[in-house]
């Protein structure tokens, strides 16, 4: 519980200070932009689909390259912690859609008083899933390079197969290469797909983490 608390505190308060941060940058640029013409699109929309889940991934990374290390030295075993990260993932994801949603509906009121275009989002559930499974690829593939160094990078493969399925029905992620209107194979299907996709991510992590050598790291 001590673990599980301290991720959440710890990095949903950050997750908050960055999120709220940029927003107020993209307005500054959305405002900059209308001086020269009206804006036609999403500012926070790019934002949340093309950099805030790259956040995500390296609060993953950082939860098991550096928590995990912490927690182990004072005396806390690797299925505890491998536990709280697990349910971790689920409440940093909430609160990283809690954060995205809200940032739409003020940017959505500024549009709406300023009369600019926007540009369609993902619904709440899609932003859900991405960032649950973002976070969780992040945990799998620092698993396995903390576990097999350079070997690791096997393992990139996989992650970012399991990294694409959340980013196919979002709009703004861009076509899937090879593969076009691949939306439209399974619908909301899809969507069971992410969630297993977090499962699979999570499984493999643990596997990789269970008995993983660690040494305290400093910094």
């Amino acid at each position: 519980m001590k673990i599980f608390r301290h991720l959440t505190v710890a990095l949903v308060s950050y997750g908050g200070i960055v999120g709220a941060s940029v927003f107020l940058a993209v307005l500054a640029v959305e405002f900059g932009i209308s001086l020269f013409g009206d804006a036609v699109f999403s500012g926070w929309m790019l934002v949340t689909v093309q950099i805030a889940r790259w956040f995500v991934l390296w609060v993953g990374v950082y939860t098991i390259h550096n928590v995990l290390p912490i927690a182990i030295a004072h005396g806390r075993t690797r299925r505890e912690f491998l536990g709280a990260a697990t349910g971790f993932t689920v409440v940093f994801a909430l609160a990283m859609t809690l954060l995205t949603w809200l940032g739409f509906l003020v940017e959505d009121g500024v549009y709406s008083l300023m009369d600019w275009r926007s540009t369609p989002h993902g619904s709440p559930l899609a932003y859900f899933l991405m960032f649950l499974v973002w976070c969780a690829v992040g945990m799998f593939v620092t698993a396995a390079f903390d576990r097999w160094g350079y070997g690791g990078v096997f393992t990139l493969p996989v992650g970012l197969a399991l990294a694409v399925v959340p980013g196919i029905t979002m709009p703004g992620t861009g076509d899937t290469p090879f593969v076009r209107n691949m939306p439209h194979l399974l619908g909301d299907g899809w969507h069971a797909v992410s969630l297993g996709a977090w499962v699979v991510a999570m499984a493999v992590t643990w596997a990789i983490a269970r008995d993983l050598p660690v040494r305290l790291r400093t910094s």
